[in-house]
């Protein structure tokens, strides 16, 4: 079973993959993800912390890297095409994390929202929020975040290994639930700004159009 060949595999090797997909993901669902089969993959509660470890420090790269991008292109990135797609309101609310009341306790909690806290370290770079400060809470919200996500991946790993007749409706279900997030997820994003804005009142070469013929004046 796949499982058990996973099982097999060392737990340095998880951790070093682990820590590759966090770097450059963070909490996307590639990120999420790869925490939960390495979860599946532990048994061994020290192979547990070794990979916890390496989450952590994916989570601690990853944090730096979106703070010296923010540092550099914040405002370029996020008005940008990619960052018209995210959409305002989740850059608005990944500012909110960074920068309002709710202080370092909400830059750990951002690790727990999927594209929002991948997007705070960026706004927190952009808004000159300081690099320590940032740091000290991404570790402790990806510690958190990370032996969460793993636990859920053993239990769900043990759960498979002893229903093994079960894994192909598992996987189907999984398969459908995230589908129809993605196409919920896109059907919410809100509609382009100016779209179609000058359509109505241009003809052909900038002209007006037939339901814009202005009156002479009298």
């Amino acid at each position: 079973m796949l499982l058990d060949m996973l099982q097999s595999s060392s737990p340095y090797l998880v951790g070093s993959v682990l820590l590759a997909v966090l770097a450059f993901a963070g909490s996307l669902i590639p990120g999420v993800a790869a925490i939960l089969v390495a979860g599946a993959t532990l048994a061994d509660p020290w192979d547990v912390a070794v990979v916890a470890l390496a989450g952590c420090a994916g989570c601690v790269l990853y944090a730096t890297g979106g703070w010296l991008v923010g540092r550099r292109y914040g405002s370029r990135l996020r008005h940008g095409g990619a960052g018209r797609r995210i959409g305002e309101r989740r850059w608005s609310r990944a500012e909110r994390l960074a920068t309002g009341t709710g202080g370092g306790p909400a830059l750990a909690a951002a690790c727990f929202l999927p594209v929002v806290g991948s997007l705070t370290p960026v706004v927190a770079g952009a808004s000159s929020v300081p690099y320590t400060r940032l740091v000290r809470w991404a570790l402790a919200g990806g510690a958190v975040w990370v032996t969460v996500y793993l636990s859920l991946g053993a239990l769900a790993g043990e759960a498979l290994r002893q229903n093994q007749h079960l894994l192909v409706p598992i996987f189907a279900c999984v398969a459908v639930v995230v589908a129809g997030l993605l196409v919920i997820n896109h059907r919410a994003r809100p509609p382009r700004e100016g779209a179609g804005a000058g359509d109505a009142v241009s003809g052909p070469g900038g002209s007006p159009g037939p339901g814009s013929a202005s009156r002479s004046p009298r």
